[in-house]
């Protein structure tokens, strides 16, 4: 990973012969952030989209008066700022860029997808969209909780069917559907073994621009048409998954109300459930659980009339979210609802969700319980040994039965179990697992857990291997 130290004169001293930016000092007391956290909240958008990361002491030379020499880190420091205050904050405000847009407002994750929209308007704002470049899908600007509550009302309340036009040249034949579904599931795989890094976000973006081609321009039959908006549902949802795993939660937001908007199309409403489920589970994530029961109430309601896997989701993001909100009862009545429905599931459920098994919910039973450990302090230690025993197998097996990602994830939050227990020697044990499981998973958000708790881990594990223990995490986390 480079490393670049900004604001630095040529004899190496700070450069402050500038004023201090108001602007940026005012941004920075709203977020209660130090310049340092600034740079912290940039590097993981730079390294997402394959930047070269900051050294951490570049905020302060932008308090006084330097400024990012990148355009793009300039714009994506307006974008961390705004999601971190929730007031708007332009590169040009910042640091005097010349105004994006003729000087209208950069762009939110709900632009064009807010009120009534035809199926024809949803796809060109689609094809739009994927066709921009991974760096303005980075800097791409929250929207406001009602600006986002707003959009995914109206998507998931019109029904809007695609109208076939016998005009187009080219033929779909189902046949060429069938290719096309079949590469949607292997993308998936390729997800949940190894998470979103930049090759295969890229890859995802390229499929789903192919697909959105063929509906907007090709010919097909209703049945045709369907499917083939099903599958660019499915590849916008992919897509905004994979954004989430890369910490850009706007372009993640964005993307799955694409795919929204394109099931509601389709007449796909597990897919909707399912979408909506997300945007919980990416709330809960960022610890909004207000905001994260809202959509996992949402998805509940979307997939009653879907298959008991489908509802089993729902209910499993649900229990997330409660989870979040430190409300233990709701957690364990819906975690409970969860397995029974899983335990009804068929051969003909969705394709889609081929990974939620028992296994599974255990694991997000798991991380569910340690965040539940931090909101109830008095009933932590009960609450963080059922935790250590759901996730230990995942952690354990999960390198072997190919799950690395999710075997990453999981042992993160067991490692953080045992830091809460006071156990470092487990924790120590723990983090020496992980180092072996970085290797070839390209989540950028696991990293960045990874590290976070490396941090506080840090301050913790005062024993004699301790700092073993960290030379290896952090030589791991070095390798791409």
């Amino acid at each position: 990973m480079t490393t670049l130290r900004e604001g630095a004169s040529v004899d190496g001293r700070q450069a402050f012969a500038h004023p201090l930016n108001q602007t940026l000092a005012a941004a920075l007391r709203a977020a209660r952030w130090t310049p340092r956290d600034l740079v912290r909240a940039l590097n993981p958008r730079l390294e997402a989209i394959g930047r070269p990361t900051l050294h951490l002491t570049a905020g302060r030379a932008w308090l006084n008066g330097s400024q990012p020499r990148c355009a793009t880190a300039r714009r994506l420091a307006a974008t961390v700022l705004t999601e971190a205050t929730g007031v708007f904050y332009s590169s040009a405000a910042l640091w005097g860029d010349p105004p994006a847009n003729g000087g209208q407002t950069q762009n939110t994750a709900t632009d064009d997808l807010v009120g009534r929209r035809s199926v024809a308007d949803v796809l060109d704002a689609a094809a739009n969209w994927v066709a921009t470049g991974a760096e303005d899908q980075a800097v791409l600007h929250p929207a406001s909780e009602s600006q986002l509550l707003s959009a995914v009302w109206d998507a998931t309340r019109q029904n809007t069917l695609l109208a076939v036009q016998p005009g187009r040249h080219e033929q779909v034949p189902p046949a060429f559907v069938d290719v096309l579904e079949s590469q949607l599931a292997r993308l998936r795989r390729l997800d949940d073994t190894t998470g979103g890094g930049k090759l295969s976000q890229r890859y995802v973006r390229m499929e789903l621009a192919g697909v959105l081609d063929l509906v907007r321009n090709s010919r097909y039959t209703s049945d045709v048409g369907n499917r083939l908006l099903a599958t660019a549902s499915g590849m916008a949802q992919l897509a905004g998954w994979m954004a989430f795993d890369a910490d850009l939660h706007a372009a993640a937001q964005r993307y799955q109300l694409f795919a929204i908007r394109l099931a509601r199309a389709a007449d796909e409403s597990a897919t909707v459930a399912n979408a909506l489920g997300m945007l919980a589970y990416q709330h809960a994530a960022t610890g909004k659980p207000v905001a994260a029961l809202r959509y996992a109430e949402a998805a509940v309601d979307q997939s009653a009339r879907s298959s008991s896997v489908v509802r089993a989701r729902a209910w499993g993001r649900m229990a997330t979210a409660y989870a979040t909100a430190g409300e233990i009862g709701a957690f364990r009545e819906a975690t409970d609802r969860c397995r029974a429905l899983l335990e009804r599931r068929r051969d003909d459920d969705p394709h889609s969700l081929y990974y939620y098994t028992p296994e599974q919910v255990a694991a997000e039973t798991g991380h569910a319980l340690v965040e539940l450990a931090v909101t109830n302090p008095a009933r932590a230690r009960p609450l963080l040994a059922e935790a250590t025993a759901l996730l230990s197998p995942l952690a354990q097996q999960g390198p072997t039965a190919g799950f690395r990602r999710s075997a990453l994830l999981h042992g993160i939050h067991l490692a953080r179990a045992h830091l809460m227990a006071r156990d470092p020697e487990s924790t120590a044990s723990t983090l020496l697992r992980l180092t072996d499981c970085v290797e070839g998973v390209q989540s950028i958000r696991c990293r960045n857990l990874l590290r976070r708790f490396r941090g506080l881990a840090g301050t913790r594990m005062q024993m004699p291997d301790g700092t073993r223990v960290l030379t290896a995490v952090d030589t791991a986390l070095s390798t791409p």
